[in-house]
């Protein structure tokens, strides 16, 4: 059964007109992540800003949105969803070939039956409506309705276009169609996402305010070599403290500990270093005095700074025994729906003792150690080096996984020209040609190669191309499978890059990056043509408007 699109219009319409509330805010991580798999999905991009976003088309062309589009859109998806399964039925009736009439022929004759008396221009659509719905008569009408009356359900463009659509959101949110149209494809992704929608729906519900405190979390992120893992970190986590593991850390260089401290003794004596140079300070002393470790640098900054959030950013986590690292710490990690800690703990008396003699927030730990609201703990993992520690599965449990995935296009040098075998290509077919080839090779995912694996940066010079991506290929890669990855004529590493060098083709893989290089060709053309019949499309609905 439908509904009535013009009620349900006009109930949206006071719903915003109540509720909108346009001030500055940032989205949740959880809202960010989900609307960039379905951009991803479409072979758009998508890079978040503290109050806006920069879209890129799969053209190549950017949109520069504000937040305040995302929230907008909510407003609209019940309408929309609505609106979508008229279009639906219409689709169905159009394929099962009224009256003998081909599907373009049949939405020809409902883009002419716009404004005009249905009985009359097209009395068999109208029979085909009837029969469809049977004995529910008032979804007939609504469908008819739809086919004639756009006022009705505040349309413009005709329904046979793909953005028949974006008049009628425009409409309901009063906010004009040049600029801001993409506000409408915004709604229907969240109207063909459940989950995506759930995740924006707390937009509405959300406390409007400056402070830039969201929830705190732990999170680790993990994924091939080069996927852009700390970059992740980095663009969603400002006010980072960065701290690496490594095998010999220990819970006293992360919590910290007893360590001898110089203090100097003021006397008219000067001291000087074995290399004659003077030492002003004074005759040195040492003194032993508890000096903090990142982990509780950062938990001050957070309880001294409650309207800002803070970041312990752990880099490589599995590189030390991460639980014996965290030690009593681990208890901490349990947190409540606010971000801080479900428990507090007794430190050990050091710890203990150190934090009572802040004077400014010594009161604060009086019943023990927690962690505040506003302090995150995210940490990078590759599960792909050697020499690694496996995380037990209590201290999993306590973390949240984001895995990075390999993106293969839409990163920032994926067209920059590298030579190979003779021929240039870009750096996004070389690195899709290789992957392929390790897939086939049954080789793990983690052990792919992700587009960060040589940086921006590093790109502009060729000999990283070997001196960093064919010695991870050879030593850690296809160790035991070099005669099938490699020519098989390739005895050592020496012979692997004087080949490369001599622009031999010593992957086997010129003739794939060739058939993707022509595929990519293909696509663009048909973008192309389908960029230039919209914009005709669009042309001809402004002259009708």
């Amino acid at each position: 059964m439908l509904r009535d699109l013009n009620e349900l219009a006009m109930m949206t319409r006071e719903n915003y007109s109540n509720t909108f509330s346009n001030n500055d805010f940032k989205l949740s991580r959880d809202f960010k992540e989900r609307f960039s798999r379905v951009m991803e999905v479409k072979n758009n991009a998508i890079q978040y800003f503290d109050y806006s976003a920069e879209i890129t088309i799969n053209t190549g062309n950017k949109i520069f949105c504000p937040n305040q589009w995302f929230y907008l859109a909510t407003f609209v998806v019940t309408y929309l969803n609505e609106l979508f399964n008229y279009k639906r039925i219409l689709e169905e009736l159009a394929n099962s070939g009224v009256d003998g009439m081909a599907r373009g022929r049949f939405m020809e004759k409902v883009k002419n039956v716009k404004g005009k008396d249905i009985d009359e221009t097209s009395p068999q659509i109208k029979e085909a409506i009837i029969n469809y719905f049977g004995e529910d008569t008032m979804s007939a009408d609504f469908l008819c309705n739809f086919l004639t009356d756009y006022d009705w359900w505040l349309g413009s463009k005709t329904i046979d276009r793909t953005d028949f659509f974006y008049s009628p959101v425009l409409n309901l949110l009063g906010v004009v169609n040049v600029s801001q149209s993409y506000i409408a494809e915004i709604a229907s992704f969240l109207a063909s996402d459940s989950e995506l929608m759930n995740s924006a729906l707390h937009l509405q519900e959300q406390e409007f305010s400056r402070s830039d405190v969201l929830p705190g979390e732990n999170l680790i992120v993990y994924g091939a070599p080069g996927t852009g893992k700390s970059h992740y970190l980095r663009e969603n986590f400002p006010n980072s403290t960065r701290v690496v593991f490594h095998s010999e850390y220990s819970y006293y260089d992360f919590v910290g500990s007893y360590k001898p401290v110089p203090v100097y003794l003021q006397t008219d004596i000067t001291i000087r270093r074995l290399n004659g140079e003077s030492f002003g300070n004074g005759e040195p002393r040492i003194d032993y005095q508890f000096v903090p470790g990142p982990f509780i640098k950062v938990l001050l900054f957070a309880v001294r700074n409650p309207n800002r959030t803070f970041t312990l950013l752990i880099e490589e986590i599995n590189r030390a025994n991460a639980p014996v690292v965290f030690g009593d710490i681990f208890q901490l990690l349990d947190r409540k729906i606010d971000g801080s800690s479900e428990y507090l703990i007794q430190p050990n008396q050091d710890l203990y003792n150190y934090l009572l003699s802040l004077e400014d927030i010594g009161d604060v730990f009086a019943e023990g150690l927690f962690l505040p609201a506003n302090m995150n703990i995210v940490a990078t993992m590759n599960s792909a080096d050697q020499g690694v520690y496996v995380l037990d599965s209590a201290f999993k449990r306590r973390w949240k996984f984001k895995y990075m995935a390999i993106r293969e296009l839409g990163f920032t040098h994926e067209n920059h020209l590298i030579s190979y075998a003779g021929d240039t290509f870009p750096w996004r077919v070389i690195l899709s040609s290789i992957n392929k080839k390790l897939k086939d090779l049954q080789i793990n995912e983690d052990r792919l190669i992700g587009p960060y694996f040589i940086s921006p940066e590093e790109i502009e010079d060729s000999t990283n191309f070997s001196s960093k991506l064919l010695i991870y290929l050879w030593d850690d890669v296809v160790r035991y499978k070099r005669r099938e990855f490699f020519n098989q004529d390739i005895k050592t590493y020496s012979d692997l890059v004087a080949k490369f060098f001599n622009n031999e083709d010593i992957m086997n893989i010129a003739e794939d990056m060739y058939l993707l290089l022509s595929e990519g060709q293909i696509q663009a053309e048909l973008e192309i043509e389908g960029e230039q019949e919209d914009l005709e499309g669009r042309s001809e609905d402004v002259i009708s408007e």
